[in-house]
């Protein structure tokens, strides 16, 4: 995978699509019929308790099923909710 450095963050560089990029940052995933399961980063996870889907329009769902919001789940992972969406070219 290639990944750019931008303000000290490690950011998808389009060339993988958000849930594969998801993916390479969790521990223990395991791939369901619906998704992916994994530890959720955001705290102290012994069984995995952070699902994981892809939308229809190719965007990366995150759920913790122990209660951590989306911005923690995402802080944990060094990355920013925008990366969990398709970038389109000429937006920012």
């Amino acid at each position: 995978m290639n990944f750019n450095t931008e303000s000290g963050r490690k950011r998808n560089a389009g060339r993988t699509s958000p849930v594969e990029f998801v993916l390479s940052r969790l521990e223990n995933v395991s791939n369901l019929s619906s998704g992916w399961n994994a530890l959720c980063p955001a705290h102290d996870d012994n069984m995995n308790s952070l699902s994981v889907g892809e939308g229809v329009d190719g965007r990366a769902l995150l759920f913790c099923h122990a209660g951590c919001s989306l911005n923690e789940v995402v802080g944990a992972m060094g990355i920013r909710v925008r990366d969990l969406f398709v970038q389109r070219r000429g937006r920012r």
